[in-house]
């Protein structure tokens, strides 16, 4: 006869393992380490409920690039279509993506077509303007053709080309900058290896814990990082946890972008595309991992 002590543990034990092969089963569940492709991967840290998306420059045969498409003048803004991340990446045969900068209304009934806000470059040309908020510039992201990262604080327009600086606020020693493609968002989170957060200086406070997206790099590693709910400090302590522990190095400079039910992070496996917590919000600008020309 089993004690009931010994039924009690058994019960456990089953639950345990019920529970845990209804999570290995759920779609919502990603595995906890898969290879996209070679030099790209993707990890999930159930314990603090973070994903990652590691590119190793050094061996990776994809290349980060900002997308957007369509875009004309509206009432004084900038507008584009607007897709989920997942849907930007099938139509540019994307390993992996993630959500890009900011976004404003819409202009259509069906959040189809978004005004972009702030900076953006597609090929080497601005095609949304970074502005100063007062006197704050806001931190962005750029990619060179062939995938090299860099960040920067940056404003420009079409007509006066685009000025990277090297704090937050404007100077009159800015510098051009060169990038491929770009994005604008923020507030940085880590600057020269050190955490920096620069949220009061971009006027973009926020103390809350909320499903958060950043980016960061030191040269070799690129990472997407996307945290469930994690308030700035949190989600830039994570990121140098993440390098130091598991890439044994440290992120020279990591951004935030879009965040809130914008966050969104998808990667391929099996031949598929899989999201990490779905939320159907169409964004007008993303950043995908495509196959180097």
């Amino acid at each position: 006869m089993i004690s009931s002590n010994r039924r009690s543990s058994s019960l456990r034990v089953a639950a345990s393992l019920a529970a845990a092969l209804l999570l290995a089963g759920c779609p919502h569940s990603p595995s906890p380490e898969v290879t996209v492709t070679e030099g790209v991967v993707f990890r999930q840290d159930r314990v603090a409920l973070a994903q990652t998306l590691t590119v190793d420059r050094n061996i990776a045969t994809v290349r980060p690039t900002v997308v957007a498409e369509n875009l004309e003048p509206l009432r004084n803004n900038i507008v584009g279509d607007a897709r989920t991340v997942r849907d930007w990446a099938e139509k540019y045969d994307a390993v992996a993506g993630v959500n890009g900068g900011f976004f404003g209304e819409s202009y259509d009934s069906l959040g189809r077509r978004k005004q972009l806000v702030q900076l953006c470059i597609l090929e080497g040309k601005i095609v949304a303007p970074g502005t100063p908020v007062g006197e704050a510039l806001r931190s962005a992201v750029g990619f060179s053709e062939s995938g090299e990262v860099q960040f920067a604080w940056a404003a420009g327009t079409e007509l006066s080309g685009v000025r990277r600086y090297e704090k937050p606020v404007k100077t009159k020693t800015p510098l051009t900058w060169r990038v491929q493609s770009a994005v604008a968002c923020g507030p940085r989170l880590i600057h020269k290896e050190k955490v920096d957060i620069s949220d009061r200086a971009e006027k973009l406070i926020s103390d809350v814990r909320v499903p958060r997206l950043a980016v960061a790099s030191n040269g070799r590693f690129l990472v997407f990082c996307r945290a469930d709910a994690m308030t700035y400090g949190e989600l830039a302590r994570y990121l140098m946890s993440f390098f130091k522990n598991t890439l044994h190095s440290a992120p020279d400079e990591a951004m935030c972008l879009d965040g809130g039910p914008s966050a969104q992070l998808v990667y391929q496996e099996n031949g598929g595309l899989k999201e990490v917590e779905p939320t159907g919000v169409q964004v007008p600008t993303a950043i995908l991992l495509v196959p180097r020309r």
